[in-house]
């Protein structure tokens, strides 16, 4: 921040400048109110675009940031409780960033005396919440995340989490194509459960093998409460020409389900969700379900294809460049007419003389 507030310093001193010197120059020479002010406003703005061209080209780091995050406890052995089931910290981050992003969360947990019991991370091995993150972070998106967490250690006993620490690190995503879309949604309560059903569409052009769609539920506050997903494997062939999978512009039904969330008054506790989705190619899966390489995944939403890193396409360098150019030809002028000033001066003076 020191940097840009120097740059834009540097940048403001100077019209201030040629501000006061256009105004000696308008008094001396009899320059129209007029044409005094159109001068200037023209000169200030220029002067605005030029500033604002070179905040937007700084980026900064940690462009996926974790907006709310919580740790619960599932089901245990009998007899059934809170108290002992498995740990999952759930949460949500934000891309605000200007480039598609990879990203992971490292969770450390800790005991009641602060020391260390164990760490997690993201992983696409399939559990109760896994893979429950998007592989592809676009710029403004968000996404949910589901860090799991055994209940018990390396030697079969229990571990009690007292507290957690999460860290992001992002990679850059070089290859996303556009996928899905999700048109309809409804939920309902069964039992100790919510179940939330509804349709996806595939917008993109390709056969999607398989998709996944996430639910983010949330308090009233606005903070994550949980996080569940449904995993879709899509298999039928299309007779027309013999390719498998979910085929383009088709729609497809889903359901997710938060299950035995009741405990404790927790399902209550819910407000509202929200859903987003992801298409793979199974592919890219290894037997024991860990996805080996999530470079090529189908997005939700559509973007500009081919699928690369999406760029904001207002033209902030291109804006900057004229701005400078329109101050350089304002001192320009400035110039020859304070040199025209200054011979008439000169000429006025030898005349009296």
């Amino acid at each position: 921040m020191q940097l840009i507030n120097a740059s834009m310093k540097t940048h403001v001193q100077r019209p201030i400048r040629v501000f006061e010197e256009i105004s000696l120059c308008a008094r001396k020479n009899s320059v129209t109110l007029k044409s005094f002010a159109l001068v200037t406003l023209l000169l200030v703005s220029a002067t605005v675009f030029v500033s604002s061209s070179f905040v937007s080209q700084v980026k900064a780091d940690g462009d996926v940031i974790i907006l709310s995050d919580t740790l619960y406890q599932d089901y245990g052995n009998a007899p059934f409780s809170v108290g002992k089931g498995d740990y999952n910290v759930a949460g949500e981050v934000q891309n605000i960033g200007d480039e598609a992003l990879h990203f992971n969360i490292t969770a450390v947990f800790y005991d009641a005396d602060g020391s260390i019991i164990g760490d997690s991370f993201l992983s696409d091995r399939f559990s109760g919440t896994s893979p429950c993150y998007l592989h592809v972070l676009l710029p403004g998106r968000r996404s949910p995340f589901a860090v799991w967490f055994s209940r018990f250690d390396e030697t079969g006993n229990f571990r009690v989490v007292d507290h957690y620490s999460l860290e992001v690190s992002t990679s850059p995503a070089e290859d996303f194509h556009s996928g899905l879309a999700i048109v309809s949604n409804s939920s309902h309560e069964a039992g100790s459960s919510l179940y939330i059903e509804g349709d996806v569409k595939n917008i993109g052009t390709d056969y999607i093998e398989g998709y996944n769609v996430f639910a983010t539920y949330y308090k009233e506050n606005g903070d994550v409460l949980a996080v569940s997903m449904e995993s879709t494997a899509y298999t039928l062939v299309d007779q027309s020409n013999g390719k498998s999978g979910f085929p383009p512009n088709q729609t497809s039904i889903f359901s997710v389900s938060l299950n035995g969330f009741n405990e404790g008054g927790r399902l209550e506790a819910i407000s509202r969700y929200e859903l987003t989705a992801e298409g793979y190619n199974y592919s890219l899966w290894t037997n024991d379900g860990q996805l080996i390489s999530p470079e090529v995944v189908y997005v939700l939403g559509t973007i500009n294809e081919p699928g690369s890193n999406q760029t904001d396409d207002f033209p902030y360098g291109i804006l900057g460049a004229v701005a400078v150019a329109i101050a350089l030809l304002l001192i320009v002028a400035f110039l020859m007419m304070r040199k025209r000033g200054s011979e008439k001066s000169s000429h006025t003076s030898t005349k009296s003389q």
